[in-house]
């Protein structure tokens, strides 16, 4: 009977961690759960202070302030220790050798975590930014029933409850330090317990909603409702858990029915009231993809021995664990699926192998219907756990290029870089990003790895392995094809970056100064820079010596260009890759001339920006401030958002003081909807930023976050940007993008001798 335990010969041991190491996983509310739990057994059941053994890492904020009232005994909150490994993994070794009580309460709240092979782990305050020290809860459960616990071998201990309120979610964390607890199951007691989880697998655990919080109550939602049913008003220290328990479930599902939480508490109960039958496996309900898998999977593997060899080949492929109940032989098809479920790419692993087990009974048909299940469950992952690790040790291997550096390349993959933190997450996202053979496209992460393949054979002349690890994954996928044709245009392209490019250097002259863009009369000049010359080439101009309006200048300019389209070198098969740099006057610095119209390869009115980068130069800048600005902004050579400034072209002053605030911007982004841009513009050019971007349209309409994928980027790479965007104008997803025009400069990409200015130094052939 539960009426029987006596308060004082109940002990306690309480855990809270708000505070470690790594910053980044503070958390607010475990220690006003841990603070409720003890009053609950101090003040509600009478359990003396003395016999509760407290490890708490509160934050500063969870601590009462001097005029606060306390909310922990005085005493206890002079033994009170920290959550650190060493101390509460001693404790769980030495520290509850000589108890001898009627029962003992557990009460665990901080963050948990899902790790690789499937286990709940409790992470302790130690926990560091590259190291995330835990206590695995089955080892917890095994020290908790070892003869450690206990005077007299553990006989001085029958019962012990714990409730553990802790996410049993898979963040992207790898470094996990398991601590040891130093218990053998040969020491293991058959004492009752009886264990209560805050969620099932694959859940956070959540705090509770504002409103439904009281002054010293618990802040989270599962040590909330716990609380309301064990503090019945009996002062009883173990009321009925197993009433407790329902009436905890039927709560919660009142909530989940609200939609105001996803989470469903679990249980665990061994030789709970003296009952020694139980399978010893952490009851998580299992969800409706799994049970729908599970339903197929039964079909697949009718049999126990089917289920024991696929499960024996998954523990081949997986660091998984598959648990089989207590007297049976093999596992059934809802625990094969479970542990697939909770283990990172069993679900693809599962798949995979069943289309190639002997005792799988398969058709083309069942197959089909059992992959479309696998998707349901675990949309976000496609890759087997030897592909996975294969790939991940391809881009660890030395000599390849870095991964994040290649993938900004393709603005794609663009969005993926810049929401992960490292390689990894970037891999997950790009998984996670879709592989359907329905849909025709190639799958991100194929599309990832090929252009790091072909980057790697332009640079080093080996894949390093890529490529065929690409066309393993594809054969499985289906997309053989798309991903030969991708891998071809990748190798093309990354050849393309890696030869140098000529540069056509215009000079436009205006003869009104004072005249508004585009209704001027212009002259003009050409140089060639091709490295495979000696020396720049003055090309001939003799239409651009007489002064003309824009619409004849255009012509002129296009005749000029033409020939260069198809620039070749002497014994090169590709054509070279040409850049056009305009040099404009100040007043003309919106002059559009990436729409210059050329004919190209017998079309007519092709514009120029499509065909080739086209970047503008103020020709009348001042010189004082662009190397130093230039070459700070080289010293951040991460990309991202810290080298762009946005602003409204409009506010000048505003802008003005935005640019004297930040000495290492190396972007501009000038939005809003002015109809003269140009004194934006030439203060940009005159104080030194090194690149400007803009939109411009016919309208005069600059829309705001046009930009939003290039502020990725270091602004060298910038250039090659805006001539992809241009090259593929005519899909959908980059239209309106051949409006894209650089005001650019970079002094050391120049020889320090070619001054368009004075064209006299430039020698002539």
């Amino acid at each position: 009977m539960t009426d029987g335990i006596d308060p004082r010969r109940t002990h306690a041991l309480v855990v809270a961690v708000e505070e470690y190491e790594d910053e980044e996983w503070n958390v607010s509310g475990p220690y006003a759960d841990a603070c409720a739990f003890i009053s609950w057994l101090v003040d509600g059941c009478g359990v003396p202070d003395t016999n509760i053994t407290l490890f708490a890492s509160p934050l500063p904020a969870s601590r009462p302030g001097a005029q606060d009232p306390p909310v922990l005994p005085a005493g206890l909150l002079t033994r009170q220790r920290e959550a650190s490994s060493a101390v509460v993994s001693r404790h769980l070794q030495e520290g509850m050798e000589h108890l001898e009580t009627d029962l003992l309460w557990v009460f665990w709240s901080g963050h948990g975590l899902i790790d690789a092979s499937g286990s709940h782990v409790l992470v302790l305050s130690d926990s560091t930014v590259r190291t995330k020290r835990v206590i695995d809860v089955d080892a917890l459960q095994l020290a908790l029933q070892s003869q450690r616990v206990g005077v007299r071998r553990g006989a001085g201990v029958p019962k012990i409850a714990v409730a553990v309120n802790a996410c049993q979610n898979q963040p992207r964390e790898d470094c996990i330090s398991k601590v040891e607890v130093g218990v053998q199951q040969t020491s293991v007691t058959e004492r009752g317990m009886f264990i209560m989880h805050a969620c099932s697998t694959g859940q956070q655990a959540r705090i509770a909603p504002r409103g439904t919080r009281i002054p010293g109550g618990a802040a989270s939602l599962f040590p909330q409702t716990l609380l309301k049913y064990l503090d019945d008003g009996t002062r009883r220290v173990l009321p009925d858990l197993h009433q407790v328990s329902d009436r905890v479930d039927a709560e919660f599902e009142v909530l989940r029915k609200k939609r105001l939480t996803r989470q469903q508490p679990g249980l665990l109960r061994r030789n709970w009231e003296g009952r020694t039958t139980a399978s010893g496996e952490f009851l998580v309900p299992p969800t409706a993809e799994e049970s729908q898998l599970a339903t197929l999977l039964e079909t697949v593997l009718p049999d126990g021995s089917a289920r024991e060899a696929c499960a024996a080949q998954l523990k081949r492929r997986l660091p998984i664990v598959v648990p089989v109940s207590v007297g049976a032989a093999e596992p059934t098809a809802q625990q094969i699926v479970t542990a697939a479920a909770r283990t990172p790419h069993g679900v693809p692993t599962l798949l995979d192998l069943l289309a190639v087990l002997p005792q799988a009974r398969t058709g083309d048909d069942t197959l089909r219907e059992i992959q479309e299940a696998g998707w349901q469950l675990r949309p976000n992952e496609f890759l087997t756990g030897e592909e996975h690790a294969q790939l991940m040790a391809l881009l660890a291997a030395a000599g390849l290029p870095d991964p994040r550096t290649a993938a900004l390349y393709d603005r794609r993959l663009r969005h993926h870089v810049a929401a992960a933190r490292d390689e990894d997450a970037l891999l997950r996202s790009l998984e996670a990003a879709g592989c359907r053979r329905d849909s025709g496209a190639i799958p991100p992460l194929l599309r990832f790895t090929s252009l790091v393949a072909a980057e790697a054979g332009v640079h080093a002349g080996t894949d390093g392995g890529l490529a065929a690890w690409g066309s393993h994954v594809a054969r499985r996928t289906g997309h053989t094809t798309v991903l030969a044709a991708q891998f071809a245009a990748a190798r093309k392209e990354a050849a393309r970056r890696r030869s140098d490019k000529a540069w056509l250097l215009i000079r436009l002259h205006v003869d009104d100064p004072e005249a508004l863009t585009g209704a001027a009369r212009y002259t003009h000049s050409a140089w060639l820079v091709d490295s495979a010359n000696p020396h720049p080439q003055a090309l001939p101009c003799p239409a651009g010596r007489r002064f003309a309006p824009w619409r004849h200048t255009q012509l002129a300019l296009a005749e000029l260009i033409e020939p260069l389209l198809d620039l070749r070198r002497e014994g090169a098969e590709d054509r070279v890759d040409l850049a056009v740099e305009f040099f404009l006057p100040h007043s003309q610095l919106e002059l559009q001339v990436e729409r210059i119209p050329v004919c190209h390869r017998g079309v007519d009115n092709v514009a120029l920006g499509q065909l080739a980068t086209v970047v503008v130069r103020c020709a009348g800048r001042r010189r004082t401030s662009w190397d130093r600005r230039w070459k700070a902004c080289h010293r951040i050579e991460l990309p991202g958002t810290h080298h762009w400034l946005r602003h409204d072209a409009d506010d000048l002053p505003a802008l003005k003081t935005a640019l004297n605030k930040n000495p290492l911007v190396g972007c501009v982004e000038l939005w809003g909807t002015g109809a003269e841009f140009t004194p934006a513009l030439m203060y940009c050019a005159e104080v030194g930023v090194p690149v400007m971007a803009w939109h411009r349209r016919v309208d005069g309409v600059r829309p705001d976050d046009d930009l939003a994928d290039l502020r990725v980027l270091h602004p060298r790479q910038l250039p090659e940007e805006v001539r992809q965007l241009r090259g593929e104008a005519d899909e959908p997803a980059v239209c309106g993008k051949n409006h894209l025009v650089l005001l650019w400069d970079d002094p050391g990409r120049l020889p320090p001798r070619i001054r368009p200015r004075a064209p006299g130094r430039i020698p002539r052939p």
